[in-house]
């Protein structure tokens, strides 16, 4: 049975003349890593990201016995309608279908559009199609813009805190965690591992302290 791939642009369905060898379909499922104090790393999945669709095709000038019924033969047809959607910033939807029901249909945006022309085949294009699945917000949304990376800054020292060196206790209190009371002392959360050695005797698990008890804050 035959396999035909449409990009419907508005009312208008573009049935592409020759079908590409490949479609990439790219699912993804964004997790974050988290270090939790005590047992390690753990996993969280927070969104199911937006699908990408990938693929190439061609383009004939010429009527070639290979093309799809229904199709055209005019390269500069097709890449008016996609050039037209990119700068109207206009979805399209994506059919491949097998000719009895659509494989997929699917709102896209016409990511990218990379056009190639060949010595020796003078009016042909080859097409390198990308596209990201469109999803309209159902209200009023605020975008949240993500930093590609980060850059590290140098660590400042931390001026020498008074009580620290003269050797001192402290008392637990009421929201209290090791990962603070160091943040207060040492001006670093990371050096609760002095704390926890200090105190060997009272702290069974970095996790669970208690209001009232008394800990040595060594130097």
């Amino acid at each position: 049975m035959s396999y035909s791939v449409y990009i419907k642009y508005k009312s208008k369905r573009y049935k592409l003349p020759v079908n590409p060898e490949e479609i990439k379909k790219k699912q993804k499922l964004n997790i974050e890593k988290y270090q939790v104090l005590g047992s390690g790393q753990v996993s969280v999945p927070t969104y199911q990201a937006l699908n990408e669709y990938n693929f190439e095709c061609e383009l004939p000038h010429h009527e070639m016995h290979y093309m799809e019924p229904g199709s055209r033969a005019d390269p500069d047809w097709y890449i008016r309608m996609l050039t037209k959607a990119q700068k109207e910033k206009t979805p399209v939807r994506l059919i491949y279908s097998n000719g009895m029901t659509d494989d997929e249909s699917v709102m896209v945006l016409v990511e990218s559009c990379e056009i190639l022309e060949k010595s020796g085949e003078e009016g042909d294009k080859y097409l390198a199609l990308s596209f990201l699945q469109y999803r309209k917000p159902s209200k009023k949304y605020r975008a949240v813009v993500t930093p590609v990376a980060t850059v590290a800054q140098p660590e400042t020292p931390q001026p020498t805190n008074p009580a620290v060196e003269e050797g001192k206790t402290y008392t637990v209190q009421k929201g209290d965690s090791l990962w603070k009371i160091a943040k207060q002392f040492y001006g670093n959360g990371a050096q609760y591992s002095k704390i926890v050695s200090a105190n060997a005797d009272k702290i069974k698990n970095p996790n669970l302290i208690y209001p009232g008890q008394v800990f040595t804050i060594p130097s």
